[in-house]
This record gives C-alpha cells, sequence and structure tokens, in this order.
C-alpha cells in the first residue's frame, strides 16, 4: 500500500494511501490512446491535543491522454483529459448515505504537453 504523510507548519498532518491503481492502452484508429485512473483515501487530522475527527477523503484521478502530433514516429503533442472526482466518506460525513456513494464533485481539465 503506498502511503504518503505530509506535515504542515502548525498542528496538522495528512496521510495518503493509495488503495487502487490501472490503466490500459490502445493503438485503435490513428492515434495511440491510454487511460488510466487511481484511487486514494486522504485522512487530515490535527496533531496536537484537540479531540476533533479527522476528515476522510476518498478520491478518484482519471486520465486519457492521446498522441495527438507524430514526427519521425516520435510523439511531439500529447492531448489528453483529466477527471477528479472525490466521494463522501461514511466516517466524516454525515450525508454520505444521502450521496449514496456518488461523487460529490467532479472537475475536468484539458491537457496539451508539447515537446520542447
Amino acid at each position: 500500500l503506498q502511503t504518503s504523510v505530509v506535515r504542515f507548519k502548525g498542528p496538522a498532518a495528512q496521510k495518503t494511501f493509495l488503495v487502487a491503481h490501472g490503466g490500459e492502452a490502445s493503438t485503435s484508429g490513428n492515434t495511440d490512446t491510454w487511460a488510466g485512473f487511481e484511487m486514494s483515501r486522504s485522512i487530515f487530522a490535527l496533531t496536537n491535543q484537540s479531540t476533533a475527527p479527522p476528515i476522510t477523503v476518498d478520491t478518484e484521478v482519471i486520465w486519457l491522454l492521446n498522441r495527438a502530433e507524430v514526427v519521425d514516429e516520435n510523439p511531439v503533442v500529447i492531448e489528453g483529459k483529466l477527471r477528479l472526482v472525490d466521494y463522501l466518506n461514511a466516517q466524516s460525513d454525515v450525508l454520505y448515505f444521502e450521496a449514496k456513494n456518488r461523487a460529490v464533485s467532479i472537475s475536468d481539465y484539458v491537457l496539451e504537453f508539447r515537446k520542447i
């Protein structure tokens, strides 16, 4: 289980666990495509004597990348989409059951990578 810990200035820390990941390549059509995902759980807590419960967040990151421009069989431009999806967690949010395990926040981004 891949884990990272961040200690903030002041009495706070965040621990993130990678709970699932995967990817798949496709070469159908004129472009090469790769799609992948990563799911993580983050726990943010105070590190002092506070009795406040930790905040738990579940996040899914989804990528779709395409080789958009190829010169001499080398990719020069890669275009893609990035989606960030956040879910409530039963341990930290009373609205979890009302959300019925559906995403409560979805953010979409368009990516373009160019070789310089």
